[in-house]
Parts: C-alpha cells; structure tokens; sequence
C-alpha cells in the first residue's frame, strides 16, 4: 500500500507555469464525498460519506478538516457480531500541485474515531451464557489518516484514504444496578476508502 502511495507522489501533474498568478485550487472550500470502504479483518465493506473544510495556508499546503461517517457490519468469528457506525474526526495537511485542469495530492494528519456497535442478539445471548456479559461497547481512539487523490477541474475530486486506529472492545458485566465489572480487548481497525467528491467555493 505504502508503495502505492509513493508511486502516486511519484507522478503528480507538475507544478503550474506561474503559481502565483495560476494557482491551482481555490483559496476556501467546502469538499464533500462519498466512497466505499473495503472490507477490513474485523468490518465487513460499507458506505462512508464526509464533509470537509479546506483552507489554502500557503501554496502548496492545505488546511483540512472534516466530519465522516462510516457504516459496516462485524462478522469476524474471534470478535462479538453487530452494527458498527463509526463517526471520525480529523484535521489535515495536504501538499498539491498541477494545473486548474489536473492536481494531485497528498497528505496525512491525526484523526478521533467515535464507534458506536450495537451488539446482535445471538452473540449477545451467546456472551450472556458463556460469560456472563451483559453489554459491549467500543472506546473512543485517536488514530491517523493518509490521504491522496487528484482534482479534476478544481471542482472534482477522487480520493483514496488509509484509516488506522487501535481501539478496544469493552465488555460489561453487570451484577445490579449498582455493581458491575468490565474488561477490554484491544484490535486493529484499518480501513481503506476510495471516494468521489465535488468541491464548493466558499472564497476565490
């Protein structure tokens, strides 16, 4: 993957003839995208949509953050079964170049990954019996985010995302309503995304 990304660096557009009178991309932008993520170790494949606020700082360096929401299903058998939304915050930098025809770029930052799982019923009675667990949860994480995509006539966009954070299932064990027990089991959720998008202008 990491070779993908390079390659990718590798052949952005070139830069512009005059970057000072031809930038590439507009100063503010309101950058919002739809994609799929494919199906990791633990979450099934699913749909993630995003809403990102992106500022020019200097030429070549973007500002970004943004609010995603990501849905999917876990079916891993070492893992308890259920819905999982996922609503992740994250800020940016982006480095790009090119044309007002084509610009590439690239970039990374650190993002905080909300889960919301909702345990099914069969592994939720299966846990009951075997362990007497009564409710499970996901913690909330930081993470980090690698970032690349071209820009087609400063409007549209394809993006490719690398999502990687290290957050813990939290299992419960209630003995009333005043004492209970837990204990977490730590995992790996990465997920890769590729998404379209349509930027708005929110200033020249």
């Amino acid at each position: 993957m990491y070779i993908i990304l390079l390659a990718t660096l590798l052949s952005l557009p070139l830069y512009p003839l005059n970057p000072t009178t031809q930038d590439t991309i507009n100063y503010m932008n309101l950058h919002i995208t739809a994609g799929i993520d494919s199906p990791s170790g633990v979450v099934s494949m699913g749909p993630e949509v995003s809403i990102k606020y992106e500022m020019v700082l200097q030429h070549p360096f973007i500002f970004r953050t943004a609010f995603d929401y990501r849905y999917g299903t876990i079916n891993n058998r070492v893992y308890p079964k259920g819905k999982l939304q996922r609503i992740i915050l994250s800020t940016e930098a982006l480095y790009y170049r090119g044309t007002n025809k084509l610009t590439g770029y690239l970039g990374g930052g650190i993002v905080y990954a909300m889960d919301f799982f909702n345990l099914s019923d069969h592994a939720g009675d299966s846990l009951f019996e075997k362990e007497q667990v009564t409710d499970v949860s996901i913690d909330n994480v930081p993470g980090y985010r690698i970032t690349t995509g071209l820009r087609i006539h400063k409007v549209y966009s394809i993006e490719v995302n690398i999502t990687e954070t290290y957050p813990s299932f939290v299992f419960f064990k209630r003995y009333s309503s005043i004492n209970y027990s837990f204990y977490k089991k730590k995992f790996r959720l990465n997920d890769f995304r590729v998404s379209l998008g349509y930027l708005f202008t929110l200033k020249m």
